[in-house]
Order: structure tokens, then C-alpha cells, then sequence
């Protein structure tokens, strides 16, 4: 699965962009929540000095009394407090009690009870005068002071800066991860423009070059003079230099392709062409270089109207290394011929001149057949593989092993030659390692037993016939030729 980086980048940058903005905003909220409660805690107890300060006086008052109830309140709201209750009680016990006044305060019977206890207990204890309990989450102030011994002013006081502080703390947070995101997204966009933008501009040129399209450049404004810029510029001189290298590469090819077709050319002179029909013999052969150029050769020599003489010769390698020493088996076997027809000398003379010329690097196997008009066939073969006689009259298949050394290596041994009485009808099957090598897609090799089994059921056909069978039955078996494929028949006339 193809994984983009661009993803994976902008993935982890809004990830760890979140996760910035949120650390910093807890710690800066946890800090000044802090210093809130802090002041918080401050300003309620200086709130209760204030205000027990500002109801000096009070103590003395008739609280049972409605005008005096009345002046008491008016007093309470024109000092500032606005949220109170006064409440009376029988006794210590605070079990019997009544709310005297009651200006928007309110709260639990059971709440005011326990308060009103403690501040009985404080008063006679350390003479304290007023009980504070304080609401954190609301910022509220809870009071009771002690007015009589029976009378008491509960009052709720709201502490208006604080909150005021909490919601612009809020309010600033809000702005900071505003920004943190706008900080983050433009800082984002520059990074991507700066750098990530060229570098997809690079990957898509490499795409492109991947395709074969030598022609794309890695294309930006490269005012920057930054590393990106120095790397697309010396990537498009690599690319300029790849295209100059591809480009000679591929005018050399045409000029060796051009060459290849020639020396094809001249390597199909050599041969025989598509005559059929020779003085005491019928051949059909096909004949399938590896490459342009071939590394198998083979002739028909009509030496006069008594002999027809047939050579083929496999070199070692492929291509034109190979091409070049069938040349020279072709030359040498000419001049030789001149001299002698005897298959021995032939390829006695033959391995010594190849031997000179070549100094045992390169070696090739041969067979040559030299057929009379008296009925008799000399069969020569240097290390070449088994070639298959069907002798018509008694239809059966003989096998012609090799008779010698291959050709080229040195050794100075005459060739022994094997003479087979022929009768019109013999056919000769001859053929090179290039059919056995053929190659199916599961990698089995055309093998010797499958071209025998071939040759054995196909006899009775005329020489063109068992060819073309052949050449058809190879080509459905073979999915690659690893070597040049050269096979036929020979008949005897």
C-alpha cells in the first residue's frame, strides 16, 4: 500500500500542533486559576473586616422591632451589602430560631444551624466575631457576623473582580489558541511552500524520467539559493547529463544495430538460402539466431555431381563474438575443401588453424557429412551432440555420437569418420543445443528424448514437413530461447 508523505507530515504537525496548544493552555489556566483562589482567599477576609467594621453599631438594636428592622436594612444596602438575612435564635441550642429580615439570602435551616453554633462557640472561645466560609467554584463569600447573643447577620457577598479576572482569563486563552492555530497553520503553509512544494515538484519529475520522458525538469523559482534550490539545480544537470549519456547511448545502438543488420546480412549469404534440392540430397532446415548474429553455421557443398558435401557448426557464446568465429569455420572449411574432402582432415585442419587463430579461447562442436553417388554417407563429428539417422528400410532411428575432440582446443587427434551405407528415403535429423535449451514457463528444457520422440513419430513425413511440425512443436512448448536454434532434415535422394 502506497503511503503518502505529505500525509504523514500534516498528520503529525496538526497532532502535535493540538497537542502544544492544549499544554499550554492547561498550564497557563492551572497557574492563574492558582493565583485567583489566592486572591480569592485574600480579598474574602479583608470583604469580612470591611464589612464588620461598616456594622459597628448595629449591636445595640431592637431587632424584634419592624422600624428598626427597617432603618437596619436601609443601613445594611446604603454600606454596600446587598445579599443578607438577620436571624434570632432563643438560645444556645440555635434549635429555636426565626429570620428577623431577609434581603435575597437564603439558605439551608440545617446549614445555618451548624454556623450559627460555631459562631456561638468562636464568640466564647477567642471572641471572634463573624464566621467566613468561601465558595471556590462560584466565588462567593459566605458570612455570619454576631450582632447580640441572640442576633446574627448571615450575608453571601459575590466577588466581582475575581470573576471579572476568571472570565478575562478565559477570554485571553481563547485569543492565545487562536493564534497558536493561525501561528501553526501559517507556519504550516510556509513550510509547505518553502519545501514541501519542491520536493513533490522532484517527485514528479522522477515519476516522469521513471517512464522513459527524459525530457522533464525539476521547475521552480530558484531566487531562494537555499539547499532545495541547489538540490533541484543539480538534479536537472544530472538529468541534462543523463539525457546528453542516453542520447549517445542510443546513436551508438542505432550505429551498432545498423552494424548487427549488416553483419546479419553477410552471415545469411553464408548460407544456403532456400534452396532445397542438391545433387544426391533434399535439406530443410531453420535456422533462428538468438540475436541479430549467429553463433550456428551450416553449408551444402555440391563438390561435383558424385559428392554433395554438408557442414554445421556451433560456436561458444552468442552474439557477434560467436558470428565472428562461424566466419572463420567458414573460411577455414572452403580452403580446407580445396585440399581434401575427407571429413577427418577437414576437421583435423580445421581445430589446428581455429587453435592458431584464436589460442584456445573460444571453441566450437561440428558435424560434416560427405554423401556419394555410390550410396554411402562419411560422418565426422566434433564433440557436437547426437545426431539421428532413420534408416528407411528397416525403420529404425541410429544414433551418430561424436568422433572427436571439439574443434579449437589444441589437441593434435585425427577425427574418426564413420561410414554408413545410405538408400533413397534416409533421413538425417540434425539440429543444434539451441532446440534442447528452449525453455518452457515452468522451466523445463525441450530436452533430447522429447526431440527423439518427436523425430520417431513424425518420420514418415517428408523433410519440409518434419521441419515445420518441429519448428511449430518447439515454438508451443518454448517460452524463451536462451541460445541460437538451427534443426533440419537431410533425405536422401
Amino acid at each position: 500500500m502506497k503511503r503518502s508523505l505529505r500525509l504523514q507530515i500534516i498528520s503529525i504537525y496538526s497532532l502535535l500542533t493540538v497537542i502544544n496548544l492544549t499544554f499550554v493552555a492547561v498550564m497557563i489556566f492551572e497557574n492563574q486559576t492558582d493565583l485567583l483562589i489566592d486572591n480569592f482567599t485574600l480579598e474574602s477576609d479583608q470583604i469580612a473586616r470591611k464589612i464588620l467594621k461598616k456594622i459597628e453599631g448595629l449591636e445595640g438594636q431592637n431587632y424584634e422591632d419592624p422600624e428598626k428592622l427597617a432603618e437596619v436594612e436601609s443601613k445594611l444596602l446604603s454600606i454596600g451589602i446587598e445579599n443578607f438575612s438577620i436571624i434570632s435564635v432563643e438560645d444556645k441550642s440555635v434549635e429555636k430560631f426565626k429570620i428577623n429580615l431577609e434581603h435575597g439570602n437564603s439558605a439551608s435551616i440545617t446549614y445555618l444551624k451548624g454556623k450559627l453554633a460555631t459562631l456561638i462557640n468562636a464568640k466564647e472561645a477567642i471572641n471572634s466575631s463573624y464566621d467566613i466560609e468561601l465558595d471556590s467554584e462560584n466565588f462567593i463569600v459566605n458570612l455570619i457576623f454576631y450582632l447580640t447573643e441572640k442576633t446574627f447577620l448571615v450575608s453571601q457577598v459575590r466577588v466581582k473582580e475575581i470573576l471579572d479576572r476568571l472570565n478575562s482569563l478565559y477570554i485571553q486563552l481563547g485569543i492565545l489558541l487562536l493564534w497558536g492555530v493561525v501561528f501553526h497553520i501559517l507556519f504550516g503553509i510556509f513550510l509547505y511552500r518553502k519545501i514541501f512544494v519542491r520536493l513533490f515538484i522532484l517527485k514528479e519529475v522522477s515519476e516522469t524520467m521513471s517512464t522513459g520522458d527524459l525530457s522533464a525538469r525539476a521547475n521552480w523559482n530558484f531566487s531562494s539559493r537555499d539547499e532545495l534550490d541547489l538540490l533541484g539545480t543539480t538534479f536537472n544537470g544530472m538529468v541534462e547529463r543523463i539525457s546528453s549519456q542516453v542520447e549517445s547511448l542510443e546513436h551508438k545502438n542505432n550505429q551498432i544495430q545498423t552494424e548487427l543488420e549488416i553483419g546479419k546480412n553477410v552471415q545469411e549469404c553464408l548460407l544456403p538460402g532456400n534452396k532445397r534440392k542438391f545433387n544426391l540430397i533434399t535439406a530443410d532446415l531453420f535456422y533462428k539466431p538468438m540475436r541479430e548474429v549467429s553463433g550456428d553455421i551450416y553449408d551444402i557443398i555440391e563438390i561435383n555431381d558424385h559428392r554433395t558435401g554438408f557442414f554445421l557448426a556451433d560456436a561458444t557464446g552468442h552474439g557477434v563474438s560467436a558470428a565472428l568465429i562461424t566466419s572463420i569455420i567458414h573460411f577455414n572449411i572452403e580452403n580446407i575443401m580445396k585440399d581434401t574432402v575427407n571429413p577427418s582432415f577437414i576437421f583435423t585442419q580445421l581445430s589446428e588453424k581455429l587453435f592458431d587463430t584464436l589460442q584456445g579461447s573460444f571453441f566450437a562442436t561440428g558435424i560434416f557429412m560427405l554423401f556419394d553417388k555410390e550410396g554411402y554417407a562419411y560422418f565426422c563429428s566434433a564433440g557436437h551432440n547426437p545426431i539421428y539417422y532413420y534408416r528407411k528400410n528397416k525403420s529404425k532411428i541410429v544414433t551418430l555420437n561424436s568422433t572427436g575432440h571439439i574443434l579449437g582446443i589444441g589437441i593434435p587427434e585425427e577425427y574418426e569418420v564413420l561410414k554408413i551405407k545410405t538408400e533413397p528415403g534416409d533421413k538425417v535429423l540434425i539440429y543444434t543445443d539451441g532446440i534442447l535449451d528452449a525453455t518452457a514457463e515452468n522451466g523445463e528444457q525441450f530436452g533430447d528424448d522429447r526431440l527423439l520422440d518427436f523425430f520417431q513419430s513424425n518420420v514418415h513425413l517428408d523433410a519440409k514437413e518434419i521441419t515445420l511440425a518441429l519448428k511449430n512443436e518447439v515454438h508451443t512448448f518454448a517460452k524463451t530461447f536462451p541460445d541460437d536454434v538451427t534443426f533440419g532434415i537431410i533425405e536422401i535422394q
